[in-house]
């Protein structure tokens, strides 16, 4: 007797391979831009607190740095309250009512730093604690080391940050070093490692390769980025600048590859397939 199967259309897609997975979504690739838009956010404050600390030369006593940060300081954002005691800094910069400015900039909250040298005296160690730090967009609250050398800085987070209503666990490890020697650090970031975020979707993996980046975006300008999202699916994204307000992010790992522009505000506007 012959055995006849019957094949339902369910059945036939439930058969169907998993090599014929076509990757991510049009809207998994959007919500992959927006997480990199809104992290580049928080990585942006973050670098606008390194640059107003970092004002000092390598060699020199701890306490010398943190006077010679302290002065910065207050000549850059003469609202705030600085106090130094040895080796650590404290940076009470209010309320935004207060309208402590820097860089075009509103700040809020407060900052922590201690100065210390690594075993060799050859790099200073800097250790930031931030505290409701806020420049009316992004909160971070949290913990950052700095290891500085004359060339390049390696820099280690454990931050929290908030953001229309939404707190973010992000962690990172990444070599930094100037996008223009000669500017020093203040012209951008050369920048290589991994960053990683925990949302209420899942987590996500990013992992960074030799990027360009200004402290004025919020995504690079160059570079690639390799993004594992929360459901386990690689997306990868080049960038490429289109004019002084807007860059270009090329996503890849979809159906089909698109592209986005962000603007410096972090508007993300879909441009279509590639």
């Amino acid at each position: 007797m012959q055995i006849r199967t019957l094949v339902t259309p369910l059945t036939a897609a439930l058969l169907i391979p998993a090599c014929f997975d076509t990757g991510a979504s049009n809207l998994e690739m959007r919500d992959a831009v927006t997480e990199i838009v809104a992290d580049g956010q928080a990585q942006s404050l973050e670098g606008e607190v390194t640059e107003l600390t970092t004002d000092f030369t390598i060699g020199g006593a701890v306490e010398d740095i943190a006077m010679k940060v302290r002065d910065l300081v207050e000549s850059q954002i003469d609202c705030s309250t600085v106090m130094v005691t040895g080796d650590t800094v404290d940076i009470d910069l209010g309320g935004l009512n207060d309208g402590c400015e820097y860089n075009g900039h509103t700040f809020a909250g407060k900052i922590s730093l201690v100065f210390t040298y690594d075993a060799g005296g050859t790099k200073v160690l800097v250790d930031h604690t931030y505290t409701g730090l806020t420049n009316g967009e992004v909160t971070l609250d949290g913990t950052k080391k700095v290891e500085w050398d004359a060339q390049s800085r390696h820099v280690i987070h454990d931050l929290t940050w908030t953001k229309d209503g939404r707190s973010v666990h992000a962690t990172g490890d990444r070599t930094q070093t100037p996008l223009d020697a000669a500017q020093g650090f203040a012209s951008g970031l050369v920048v290589d490692g991994e960053r990683a975020w925990d949302t209420a979707k899942g987590t996500y993996d990013l992992a960074i390769d030799h990027v360009e980046a200004r402290w004025v975006d919020p995504v690079p300008q160059a570079g690639s980025y390799t993004l594992t999202i929360p459901n386990g699916k690689t997306i990868t994204m080049s960038f490429a600048r289109v004019d002084t307000d807007t860059i270009a992010v090329t996503v890849m790992g979809g159906r089909r590859d698109r592209v986005y522009h962000v603007t410096s505000k972090g508007a993300v506007e879909d441009q279509g397939d590639v």
